[in-house]
């Protein structure tokens, strides 16, 4: 385990045994967590984060999260990768003490889906997520009379010859109908836009992972639950309507005018919800 004192921010990335990769991001001698930020997608890599990460200022080391075979960190055989999602994540969170894991969209559900880190967290934080898929049904009733052609058109050609270019046209073209309000679509669409892509982790996860998804545990350590006022994709309701997570240590925030990625629209709300969370976890 790497202890808060022998961390060096110029140090070169950390690789569990599994493959997963932890990039130091920023350190601080402020506190002892270590909070490692895992992203949503998949595919989109932890560099969908950086913006995030860009207006935090937490106790102790931040670090981005990137599983085997996901974003840019490619392996020799992805989709072998992919099936020790769970061992890796295991594995990332027990190389650090005082670990707050914090997961955007199923980077939070592949930590509710893995109940081995119910002893290992300090704390959780989970950003527009969700308990189980229902949240895919919805989204599909939704969308009937929101169409867009260029997403459509885009998810046709993606279907028919899947690649990284092909799914990056994909997300960028869905941004207006699923990610962002109309204030913040031109700030998003260039984050977006700016991403490395990874087709063979989204395609792995929508085959293997979604079709069975459910939380397997309940968060016991502080907990803090956050997504957009106006996220159309994964709401927060999803939570709130479950009385077992109606619990002491668990926040449930919604952030104003905030959709999927709540942080680009509105990070001053964002900054203090963390700052909450952290002096509940102090």
């Amino acid at each position: 385990m790497i202890k808060m004192n022998t961390i060096d921010s110029k140090n070169r990335p950390l690789w569990t045994r599994s493959g997963a990769r932890l990039q130091l991001v920023r350190t601080s001698s402020h506190g002892k967590f270590h909070w490692l930020f895992l992203p949503g997608g998949p595919g989109l890599g932890s560099e969908s984060l950086l913006p995030l990460l860009d207006i935090l200022e937490l106790p102790g080391n931040t670090w981005r999260l990137d599983l085997p075979g996901d974003g840019s960190n490619t392996m020799q055989d992805n989709k072998e990768a992919f099936s020790h999602w769970s061992q890796a994540l295991i594995e990332a969170v027990s190389a650090l003490d005082n670990v707050v894991l914090v997961g955007h969209s199923r980077g939070g559900m592949f930590a509710l889906s893995t109940p081995e880190l119910q002893e290992k967290l300090a704390g959780l934080v989970l950003i527009t997520s969700s308990p189980d898929m229902v949240w895919q049904n919805e989204l599909e009733s939704k969308l009937i009379n929101y169409q867009i052609p260029e997403a459509d058109e885009a998810g046709r050609k993606y279907e028919e010859n899947p690649s990284n270019e092909l799914l990056r046209d994909c997300v960028v073209a869905a941004a207006p109908r699923m990610f962002f309000t109309q204030e913040a679509l031109k700030n998003g669409i260039e984050v977006l836009s700016n991403l490395p892509y990874n087709y063979e982790s989204f395609q792995w996860t929508i085959e293997h992972f979604d079709p069975t998804y459910h939380a397997k545990w309940v968060p016991q350590m502080p907990t803090l639950i956050l997504s957009g006022e106006k996220d159309i994709a994964i709401p927060i309701h999803h939570f709130k309507g479950k009385k077992e997570y109606q619990l002491r240590n668990i926040i449930m925030k919604e952030i104003p005018g905030a959709g999927h990625f709540p942080w680009i629209e509105n990070p001053q709300a964002v900054v203090a919800a963390f700052s909450a969370f952290v002096k509940m976890l102090s």
